[in-house]
């Protein structure tokens, strides 16, 4: 029997993971409330991936397709969730596992990306504007970078000003991209490309003000768990579940 295990990383806030277990809701009706489904969190809460995949074997499932619900294939999906789940292998040996992708290169982030530059387009149609799409990154792959690029360029031609794809965590300095963005006398739109405002951007946003105390930034909306995001992933899992079916 078929399950699904959704992967959240963990929010400190509890607010942040009540709402990502409602947007989670939302996706099981889609997929179908007859199939086993349960939701899991790397970090900051007692439903892990072992509790919650031990939950959906106790309920027949003997096949469980793990879904990542982060948006690029970086540290917690490479590593983290691969190891958690090779360690629930090992104390069940007779049930399979498959990893699907991520999701963040699918058309609704880019939708919603896009809508958050070209609002402020529409808001502001007399001011020149700089964009910056800004994701958490990492220094383990340059794949998820290559992918913000891709990204930040198919909205410039949508847009028609400059976007640039910027990453926190990732090979480069940010500030200093985002300083060398700023030549020009052009108001900067910061799109922050995560699934809602946490830790990260709040701390992004104090080391703005710390370091161009004289810059006005525009910072946009996360995705804030946008509705479009569930239409990727539904197709991720009825992709995993159709693979599964003839594997």
């Amino acid at each position: 029997m078929n399950g699904i295990l959704y992967v959240f990383h963990g929010s400190q806030k509890e607010e942040k993971n009540k709402a990502a277990t409602a947007f989670i809701s939302n996706l099981e009706q889609r997929i179908g409330k007859e199939l086993l489904q349960e939701t899991a969190f790397l970090e900051n809460h007692s439903h892990t991936i072992l509790s919650q995949a031990e939950a959906l074997i106790a309920q027949g499932a003997d096949h469980i397709v793990v879904v990542p619900v982060l948006l690029f294939a970086a540290k917690h999906a490479r590593v983290d969730i691969p190891e958690e789940i090779m360690e629930v292998q090992k104390k069940y040996p007779d049930i399979r596992f498959v990893q699907t992708e991520t999701f963040g290169h699918r058309s609704g982030s880019r939708a919603v990306l896009k809508e958050r530059f070209a609002t402020v387009q529409q808001d502001l149609p007399h001011q020149k504007l700089t964009g910056i799409l800004l994701a958490h990154g990492t220094k383990m792959t340059d794949a998820p970078q290559r992918v913000l690029e891709e990204i930040a360029a198919e909205i410039q031609a949508a847009v028609d000003f400059p976007i640039n794809a910027v990453s926190l965590k990732g090979h480069d300095d940010y500030l200093a991209e985002i300083k060398l963005a700023m030549k020009g006398n052009r108001q900067l739109v910061i799109v922050p490309f995560f699934l809602f405002d946490g830790h990260l951007i709040h701390l992004m946003k104090t080391r703005l003000s710390e370091a161009f105390p004289e810059q006005t930034f525009i910072v946009t909306p996360t995705l804030e768990f946008d509705q479009r995001i569930l239409d990727d992933l539904e197709q991720i899992v009825k992709e995993a579940l159709n693979v599964s079916d003839y594997a």
